[in-house]
């Protein structure tokens, strides 16, 4: 009787460790999902550092990344840790990924929540709101906006990024140049652009965009600063209204300072932790407003197409005597400084009896002080189809200058045309016979026929393989010449199906281009050459302007058309080591330039599949 009670108590104690057992094993993981904040109150150059804590009682091989909507910061990160804690016997789990952002704008904005998806459970943590108020500004050089003071040194003491126009108020297609500089008062590493304005209502034409930073001393208000130009721009205003220039945004990293004791910047650096080592920053310029006038309607030409600016006009025709039927070839040439997309080929007024053909165009562009221009040179073709004196009156042009505020009408001298004879009545050579001889006796052209006798004596043409070739050939040569000219039609009319036409081709140039900068060791041109010939590809095969796509934006466009993660990814990575081999202070390595030159190749071929 005992030893049953023992069996049944070791049977009990058995079922109750293996209920345990596969009680264990079978019980999802206690999971926790947290989000915190450094700081709720920040000023819009400050970094918040914004972490998300995945808390478990068991360690899990594999978490997906969490996902988190951060549209309104540029997101550094995030960079990912663990730790293991023990606390009364029991053990935790925390993986933390922190985030460190700089917000966009100023203002109260949410942060989140959060989501993770772990197996069939989904966990969310709570919105995070902070409050971004505007940081202390500096008065520049150049007298841009900076001008509240601050008692006590920040971070815009020593790096920011001024932005300046020359005019603010400016008439629909005048040039409005924006500068942006970058003021800053110790050295710099892995400097890049983070953000780029699309500058939306406006025609972009980039005069200068910093390969590196070639920086010059300034002094304000008593301060010595190193400033490099950044980029400079012609806009011309699209319509008229009040626009937003758009904010410019670069990364940098800040290194520790071991200046002269009591210096600014080592005051500065010395009491904070926070910048004891080497700290990824962003600084950005302010948006800046201008107000668009619309051109005035009285006193505007018939004549005028939308040019503004300051041009020349110039007329000549060559040769100015010529045989009836002979053509003349008339330029006329428009140059100066202005929008060279906004001069249309002036009309052109002749007599009856000449034919006059549409014009060809030839463009230069040029730069002079800053203000972008060129000139464009139209060629005409005209035909006299009589004898006798023909005057083509004076080319007319008129533009809207903005520095007046009134139009402007250029006009050339008349040109005088001499012809002789007409077109009917042009001799034919070995018979001294007119043309209107030869259509009276019936017959256009006299053959001349030495072997009259021989002729008839070939081979039936029906009977023969090659005439049968040529009649089965002529209807797929037809289509295919309809083909080629719908193709090239749509090519002339369709701006982003030409564009998407030659997309491949120009980005094979740019990239033999970069294989030549490659072997000649140019690493600052070569990985210029490299991102140029990535991000014109994809502007072209989208249609978009090339100088708003930085690689969050490029990521954003292809992720909304469904391109995988892992093309989306290559795509950042290869911006990413552009702009650091362009703007960092050491030299890329022969095979990470190699590298780079592979992964562009790949993601030009990746890209065209997809888009």
């Amino acid at each position: 009787m005992h030893r049953k009670k023992i069996g049944d108590m070791q049977l009990i104690f058995s079922l109750v460790i293996g209920a345990l057992a596969v009680h264990g094993a079978v019980a999802a993981p206690n999971i926790q999902f947290e989000a915190s904040v450094d700081r709720t109150r920040v000023g819009q150059t400050d970094p918040i550092r914004f972490t998300l804590s995945i808390i478990s009682n068991e360690n899990i091989g594999h978490l997906p990344a969490p996902e988190i909507s951060l549209k309104d910061f540029y997101v550094e990160g995030p960079s990912v840790s663990t730790r293991v804690d023990m606390i009364n016997f029991n053990t935790s789990f925390t993986r933390e990924l922190v985030y460190v952002l700089y917000a966009k704008r100023t203002g109260k904005i949410k942060i989140g929540p959060a989501r993770l998806e772990l197996g069939d459970e989904n966990y969310q943590t709570k919105a995070t709101e902070v409050e971004v108020v505007k940081s202390a500004k500096h008065r520049s050089s150049k007298g841009n906006a900076r001008t509240d003071k601050v008692d006590e040194p920040s971070l815009e003491d020593a790096l920011f990024v001024s932005a300046q126009v020359d005019y603010e108020r400016a008439y629909v297609g005048q040039q409005i140049t924006v500068e942006y500089d970058l003021f800053y008062r110790f050295r710099l590493h892995n400097v890049g652009f983070k953000d780029i304005p699309t500058f939306a209502g406006f025609w972009v034409k980039d005069l200068f965009v910093a390969q590196q930073l070639n920086s010059h001393r300034e002094v304000i208000e008593g301060v010595t600063f190193n400033v490099a130009p950044l980029r400079r721009v012609a806009l011309y205003p699209t319509s008229a209204g009040t626009y937003a220039i758009g904010i410019l945004a670069i990364s940098c990293d800040i290194p520790k300072q071991r200046g002269r004791r009591g210096s600014l910047v080592d005051e500065f650096f010395s009491g904070d932790p926070f910048f004891a080592r080497s700290q990824s920053v962003i600084v950005r310029s302010e948006e800046l407003e201008v107000e668009v006038l619309p051109l005035p309607e009285k006193g505007r030409p018939q004549e005028f197409t939308g040019a503004v600016g300051r041009f020349q006009l110039r007329a000549e025709a060559q040769p100015t005597h010529v045989p009836a039927g002979d053509p003349v070839t008339l330029q006329v040439i428009v140059e100066g400084q202005g929008n060279l997309a906004a001069v249309q080929a002036p009309k052109i007024q002749v007599g009856a009896g000449v034919k006059l053909y549409d014009p060809t165009l030839e463009e230069e562009e040029k730069i002079v002080d800053g203000l972008y221009g060129g000139r464009r040179l139209f060629e005409y073709i005209l035909i006299p189809e009589e004898g006798g004196m023909m005057e083509i009156t004076p080319v007319r042009f008129v533009y809207f200058d903005p520095y007046e505020s009134r139009y402007q009408t250029l006009e050339s001298e008349p040109i005088i045309i001499r012809s002789e004879g007409t077109v009917g009545e042009v001799v034919v050579e070995g018979y001294g016979l007119s043309r209107k001889d030869i259509e009276a006796v019936g017959q256009d052209i006299r053959y001349i026929k030495p072997d009259v006798e021989q002729l008839g004596m070939g081979v039936s043409l029906h009977r023969s393989f090659l005439f049968w070739l040529v009649q089965g050939t002529l209807p797929v040569v037809f289509f295919a010449l309809l083909i080629l000219q719908r193709h090239q039609r749509r090519l002339k009319g369709d701006i982003a199906y030409a564009r998407q036409r030659r997309s491949k081709g120009e980005a094979a140039k740019r990239l033999a281009h970069a294989d030549e900068l490659l072997a000649a060791g140019e690493v600052i041109a070569f990985h210029a050459e490299l991102q140029s010939a990535v991000l014109e590809f994809l502007s072209d095969r989208l249609n978009l302007a090339a100088a708003g796509l930085t690689s969050e934006a490029s990521a954003e466009i292809l992720e909304g058309r469904g391109v995988d993660a892992e093309t989306v990814e290559s795509l950042r990575d290869l911006l990413t080591r552009c702009d650091f081999a362009r703007f960092a202070p050491t030299e890329s390595s022969p095979a990470d330039m190699a590298e780079a030159r592979r992964l562009a190749g790949e993601l030009v071929e990746g890209l065209e599949s997809w888009i």
